[in-house]
C-alpha cells in the first residue's frame, strides 16, 4: 500500500475525533448555561448525553481508556442512564476488565427492572454471558488466626469481614493486599490475577506481634565492704595503695588555663580594634582641622560658617579617637594580664583570677586591674 493511501482514512479519523470533541464541548456548553438558567436537571440529562455521543466517537476510533473514563463521569452524573450503563459495560469489556463490566451490566439490569424498562433482559443476559471469563479472588483468613482488630485492605479499599474467605470477581492484573492490627506488624503482598476465568488465592499469615521497646539496663548496685570475701587465714593483709604521685607535668591545662587564655586573645584582639579606630577618627580630626584653616578660619580662631562646621567635627573625632585609644590600650594591658596568669600550676593550686575594668572620657582615663594569684 501505497503511504498517500493512508492519509484520508487518517484525516477523516482525525476529523471525526475534533467533531466528537467539539459536540462534547458546545453541549456541555449548552448544559452549563441552562443551569445557571435554573434548569438543573435538563442540564443534567445533556451533559450525559453530550458524555455519551464523545464516548462513541472515541470508542469508534480505538480510543477506548478515554471512552471508558468520559462514560464513568457520565454514570457519576445519572447513574440511573440505562443506554449509558450499557455502554459503559461494552467499553470496560473491550478494555479487559471484565469484572467491573459484570457489575455494570447488573447495576444497568436492576435499574430496568426497577423502572419495568425491557432492557433489563438485555443487561441480564450480558451478564451472563461474561461470568465465564470472570477471574477472582479469594483472601484466605486463618481460622481463630485473626487477630483483634483485623483490617485487611485490597488496593486501598478496605475488604469486609463478610467477603474474606469469599471468591471474589476481580479485573485481571495485579492487586496490592495489605493487614494490619493494633499491637501488630503490617503485612503486605501483591498478587497478578490472570484473565479468562483464573482463580487465585491470597493466605493472609498470622500477623507478629511488634517488638516492644527495650528497657535500659539498671545500674548495678555497689559492692559494699561486707560483701566483700574475707582472706584466708593467716594471710597477711595488704595495705590499701596508696595514690599515685602527681607528676611534675600534670597542670591545670584544661580547665580554665586554656579558658583564660582564649579570653586574653579574645581581649588583645579587641584592643588592637581599638588602637587602629582611634588612629582613624585621629587622622579624620586632623583632617578636618587643616580644612578649617585654609581660608574659613584665621589666626585668632574666627571662623565662618564652614569653619566651625569643620572645627566641631574635628573636635568630635579628636574626642573619638582619645576614647578608642584609650579604650585600645586598656584592652592590651587587660589580654597582657590574663595571658600571663593564665600559666599552668600544679594540680590542686588554686587558679588565678584577674578583674580589669576601664573608663574613658573626653578628658580623663583609669584602668583599674585586681585579682589573686
Amino acid at each position: 500500500m501505497r503511504r498517500g493511501a493512508a492519509r484520508p482514512d487518517v484525516r477523516a479519523a482525525g476529523a471525526r475525533r475534533r467533531l466528537a470533541c467539539a459536540l462534547a464541548a458546545a453541549s456541555l456548553s449548552l448544559a452549563s448555561a441552562r443551569a445557571e438558567a435554573g434548569d438543573p436537571t435538563v442540564a443534567r440529562k445533556e451533559q450525559v448525553l453530550a458524555l455519551y455521543q464523545a464516548a462513541r466517537q472515541l470508542l469508534s476510533t480505538g480510543r477506548t481508556a478515554e471512552a471508558c473514563a468520559l462514560l464513568e463521569q457520565g454514570r457519576r452524573l445519572d447513574p440511573t442512564a440505562i443506554n449509558l450503563l450499557l455502554r459503559l459495560g461494552e467499553c470496560l469489556a473491550a478494555a479487559g476488565r471484565t469484572a467491573g463490566a459484570w457489575n455494570v451490566y447488573a447495576e444497568a439490569a436492576a435499574v430496568a427492572k426497577s423502572a419495568g424498562d425491557p432492557r433489563a433482559a438485555r443487561a441480564a443476559a450480558l451478564a451472563e454471558a461474561l461470568a465465564p471469563r470472570l477471574s477472582r479472588l479469594e483472601i484466605a483468613v486463618p481460622e481463630g488466626g485473626a487477630a483483634p482488630g483485623l483490617e485487611i485492605r485490597r488496593n486501598g479499599v478496605v475488604v469486609l469481614p463478610a467477603l474474606w474467605g469469599q471468591a471474589i470477581p476481580v479485573d485481571p492484573g495485579p492487586h496490592a493486599i495489605e493487614a494490619w492490627a493494633p499491637g501488630r506488624k503490617r503485612w503486605s503482598a501483591v498478587r497478578a490475577v490472570p484473565p479468562d476465568g483464573a482463580r487465585v488465592v491470597i493466605n493472609v499469615p498470622p500477623l507478629e506481634p511488634e517488638q516492644p521497646a527495650r528497657a535500659l539496663p539498671a545500674a548495678l548496685p555497689a559492692a559494699s565492704p561486707a560483701a566483700l570475701p574475707a582472706p584466708p587465714p593467716g594471710a597477711a593483709r595488704r595495705p590499701p595503695p596508696a595514690p599515685a604521685p602527681a607528676l611534675a607535668g600534670d597542670r591545670d591545662l584544661d580547665g580554665g588555663g586554656r579558658a583564660q587564655r582564649a579570653i586574653a586573645l579574645a581581649t588583645g584582639g579587641a584592643g588592637l580594634v581599638g588602637l587602629g579606630l582611634g588612629a582613624a577618627f585621629g587622622a579624620e580630626a586632623l583632617a578636618d582641622r587643616n580644612a578649617s584653616n585654609r581660608g574659613h578660619c584665621d589666626a585668632q580662631n574666627r571662623c565662618d560658617a564652614a569653619g566651625v562646621a569643620l572645627r566641631e567635627g574635628a573636635q568630635s573625632a579628636a574626642t573619638a579617637s582619645t576614647v578608642a585609644f584609650s579604650a585600645g590600650a586598656a584592652a592590651l594591658l587587660a589580654a597582657g594580664l590574663l595571658f600571663w596568669t593564665a600559666s599552668p600550676r600544679p594540680a590542686g593550686a588554686p587558679s588565678p583570677r584577674v578583674a580589669a575594668s576601664a573608663t574613658a572620657g573626653p578628658g580623663a582615663f583609669s584602668l583599674v586591674v585586681g585579682g589573686s594569684y
